[in-house]
């Protein structure tokens, strides 16, 4: 209809004007037609603007890297999953503060999890993120010991957020994607996972629009104590046919803090959001 032609197989009976069809078969029908045949092409053009715009969008993020600022990534960057028996004892405290904090050798070869001497990094966990490519295109680092008269306990390269997709190098966009707030947080999950560096998700940020051209499952596990943003992010993802599976991670403060068997169950026992977990949220919100 939406080419505003007709043909029955049975009579063979064509044309290019369904409103005429319709005035010659039951005249009082023909402007009701000529009504529905706009709507639906004005609705069918909204469409293929929105995917005209993804399409615009993401070949500019794609084929611009010049937009992106440079990475003050540390020269000496080293992997702590090869340096763990290190007799450098900064090195050390490093990898037992990661055991500390539950990190399996596993997350520590997949996030490439490292180290640095220099003065900004040193007797930091840094976490690296690679784009599709292998480049870095963003980090954090978490000071293992802090003291008064550090003046920060992170250290995050300085770049538009909304152009990085936390290591996209590890994700396989067929599968269920779950999607957390930090870096840190990664360090509990399943492996096909990316972070947020945040707590929202918006329509002009690269992750949201590889979601949304990959058509991918989303695992929403955001902390408790946002509960309000996580339902404005499945509601935006679900307005573009994406299915969203909300984690009930009130176990922990946050998903850094649980152990990975927690994440687990966490993730079996997720609630597909819909319209009926739309209108309860809203409720348990008043």
């Amino acid at each position: 209809m939406e080419k505003n032609i007709y043909h029955c197989w049975l009579c063979d009976k064509k044309g290019s004007n369904v409103s005429y069809l319709v005035s010659k078969i039951n005249p009082s029908k023909k402007e009701k037609a000529s009504n529905l045949f706009k709507s639906v092409t004005k609705k069918l053009s909204d469409f293929d603007n929105i995917l005209s715009n993804l399409d615009n969008d993401w070949t500019f993020t794609q084929n611009n890297s010049e937009f992106l600022e440079p990475i003050d990534f540390p020269e000496d960057f080293r992997l702590l999953a090869t340096d763990y028996n290190s007799n450098d004892p900064d090195v050390r405290d490093i990898f037992k503060y990661a055991l500390s904090r539950g990190i399996s050798k596993h997350k520590l070869w997949l996030l490439k999890v490292g180290y640095s001497h220099k003065n900004d990094f040193r007797r930091s966990l840094i976490i690296p993120s690679l784009d599709e490519n292998g480049e870095v295109n963003f980090y954090t680092s978490r000071k293992i010991d802090v003291s008064s008269k550090d003046s920060y306990k992170y250290k995050n390269a300085s770049v538009q957020k909304k152009l990085i997709i936390f290591n996209d190098i590890n994700i396989d966009w067929s599968l269920p994607l779950t999607i957390v707030e930090g870096p840190l947080d990664l360090l509990k999950t399943n492996d096909n996972a990316t972070c947020l560096l945040g707590s929202s998700l918006t329509e002009d940020m690269l992750l949201f629009k590889k979601i949304v051209r990959n058509s991918t499952e989303i695992n929403l596990a955001l902390d408790s104590d946002v509960y309000y943003k996580t339902i404005a992010i499945a509601d935006l993802l679900s307005s573009y046919n994406i299915k969203v599976n909300i984690l009930d991670t009130r176990c922990a403060d946050d998903v850094g803090a649980m152990t990975f068997s927690q994440f687990q169950s966490c993730l079996e026992t997720a609630k597909l959001y819909n319209k009926e977990s739309k209108l309860l949220s809203k409720i348990a919100l008043i």
